[in-house]
Parts: structure tokens; C-alpha cells; sequence
């Protein structure tokens, strides 16, 4: 693992800190290059990416903190150290679409229509952050024996955790290719024309199953939160197959 991934002049730059400011970046790349598809200028999706940057930070710190209190109730300042690690991509998601959905609202955008140019952005955001994850060492697995499976040094969170002497398995490298193909598939689906909020509705579906299924192998400390998440995998679920359902009934 390497939790620092560059280290110059004293200042160290964490790889998740770096990583998940990588998946902004290309998310927005993607998203801005396609745009104008959907006749959008790409100095309003610049202006969405901020309002969603900012709501992913703190919809994934905050829902991170809630879940994982006692780690900073003696070191409140942690809370702001985000480059650090420590956030819940359902908390990310929530945030930054409520903030994005806001901002769409007040500019007249349609909401579904760039919900379905930001889907494919999404899973590629999976593929980079999780990425991070496994080099911070945390959204670790559960104890595998399989010849895949890795052995996390001492001193990450994998390491201090009651199963860190054990080979686990790389449940973020598992999330990680999935989020490649995610991407892939929808960049797919979204060159096809289809009903609005489809390929979003897709990516919430796709997403909300591999989490439920991913969650099995996945370490929890803590049994609440396990059941928690797997609620709010079935939400997208249940929420994208409703998105399905209407687009049906307006166009039938």
C-alpha cells in the first residue's frame, strides 16, 4: 500500500487525496466534452461540476463521520482532513446530486437529460477513487484465501482492523474495474437515443446491485452500518427502476 504517493520538499501528497482529485478532473473532461451533445455550453457544466464538487465532499464526509464518530471524538480537526481518507461514496452521490439538481433548477437545465451525460462520469469516478481506497488501505474486504487476495501492511486501517493479519480481499479493486466497465457500457448506451434519465436510471440499478452483492465479502465494523448501506443500495435500485417506469408512461 502507499498511502503518500508523492513526497517532495517535506510535503506529502496522500494518494487518495490525489486520486479522487483525478476522478473530478476527468469526470468533468467527460462531461464537458460532451455537453454540447445535448446543447449544453460547457461553462455551465464547468459551474455544476463546482456545486457538485462541494456537495460529494460534504454529503461523503459527513455521512463518513456519522458512521465512524468514535474515530473522531477525540480528534475533532480530523473531520476536515479529508486528503486523508474517509469518505462514503452513497453520502457523495446524494450530496452532489442534490447541490447539481439545485443548480439545474435555477439555471432551466433538464435534469434528467444531463443526469444521463453525468452517469457514465460516475463509474469512471468509481474507477479512480477506489483505486485510492486500496492504496490508503481502506474499504477493505473480508478474509479471503484466494490467490488474489492481499495482506495489508500494519500501519493502514486494513492493517489495524481485527482481521489486518489476514489476506483479505481487494473489495476496492473489485469496485474499481467494475467502474470501468460501468463507464464503458454507459458511454455506450448514451450514444444511442433513448428515453431521458435511462442511462442514469442504468448506472443506479448496475451500481445499487454490485454494492448489495460487493457488501457480502466487505468488511463492516460495525453491523449497523452494513445494513444501512445495503437499504441504500436497494433505494437506487428501487429509485432507478422507477425513473424506468415513468420515462415509459410519458412516451407510450
Amino acid at each position: 500500500m502507499r498511502p503518500v504517493l508523492i513526497e517532495f520538499g517535506g510535503i506529502e501528497l496522500p494518494s487518495y487525496g490525489i486520486m479522487l482529485a483525478v476522478s473530478f478532473l476527468c469526470g468533468l473532461w467527460y462531461v464537458r466534452r460532451k455537453a454540447p451533445q445535448i446543447g449544453i455550453a460547457p461553462l455551465i457544466i464547468e459551474t455544476l461540476a463546482f456545486y457538485v464538487m462541494i456537495g460529494v465532499i460534504l454529503g461523503g464526509r459527513l455521512l463518513y463521520v456519522a458512521f465512524h464518530w468514535a474515530q473522531y471524538q477525540s480528534d475533532p480537526a480530523g473531520i476536515f482532513r479529508i486528503w486523508e481518507g474517509g469518505m462514503m461514496f452513497f453520502g457523495g452521490l446524494l450530496g452532489g446530486y442534490l447541490l447539481g439538481a439545485m443548480y439545474m433548477r435555477k439555471q432551466k437545465l433538464p435534469i434528467l437529460k444531463v443526469s444521463d451525460l453525468v452517469a457514465p462520469a460516475l463509474g469512471l469516478g468509481l474507477f479512480f477513487t477506489r483505486i485510492g481506497c486500496f492504496l490508503n488501505g481502506c474499504c477493505f474486504g473480508t478474509p479471503s484465501e484466494l490467490p488474489w487476495a492481499v495482506r495489508f501492511p500494519p500501519d493502514c486501517v486494513a492493517g489495524t482492523s481485527p482481521i489486518g493479519t489476514q489476506t483479505l480481499h481487494p473489495a476496492q479493486l473489485y469496485e474499481s474495474v467494475f467502474g470501468l466497465a460501468l463507464f464503458f457500457y454507459l458511454n455506450k448506451k448514451l450514444a444511442a437515443p433513448d428515453r431521458h434519465g435511462v442511462v442514469f436510471a442504468q448506472f443506479l440499478i448496475f451500481y445499487g446491485l454490485f454494492r448489495f452483492g460487493i457488501d457480502l465479502i466487505r468488511y463492516y465494523e460495525n453491523s449497523a452500518n452494513y445494513w444501512i448501506n445495503q437499504l441504500v443500495a436497494l433505494g437506487l435500485i428501487l429509485v432507478g427502476i422507477v425513473i424506468i417506469v415513468r420515462s415509459r408512461k410519458k412516451t407510450s
